[in-house]
């Protein structure tokens, strides 16, 4: 995909999308949990365009954000006894991982999961 098409918010959200189906692999994701995910990505990009943050190392990091979260969905899923999908209660479940992380450490899945949130929420 181009960068131009990056540049409307359609074209970034689906390129996300891609990205979150991509790291997926053959785990299914529920449609409750997709939604979740969709939420993410629609959010994460009003963000990245508050901040004027559209620039190719902007849309790389937030691939990658979104991968590592996709990664951490489906470490959940299989300490939820479930490996073969992910739902809510694995999006939950990852959540809940990111606040205990960024307790101990600066972390970040920027724009979904900036250190702002963890300090505030």
């Amino acid at each position: 995909m181009q960068i131009t098409t990056y540049l409307k918010p359609r074209g970034l959200e689906d390129a996300l999308w891609k990205t979150i189906l991509e790291t997926a692999g053959p785990v299914e994701i529920r449609p409750a949990c997709e939604r979740s995910l969709r939420g993410w990505i629609t959010i994460g990009v009003q963000r990245m365009e508050r901040q004027r943050r559209l620039a190719p190392e902007d849309l790389a990091t937030a691939h990658a954000s979104m991968s590592k979260f996709v990664d951490i969905l489906k470490k959940e899923a299989v300490f939820l006894g479930k490996p073969n999908y992910l739902d809510n209660k694995t999006f939950h479940a990852a959540r809940r991982r990111l606040r205990r992380q960024s307790r101990l450490s600066a972390f970040t899945l920027w724009p979904f999961w900036p250190q702002s949130f963890v300090l505030t929420s």
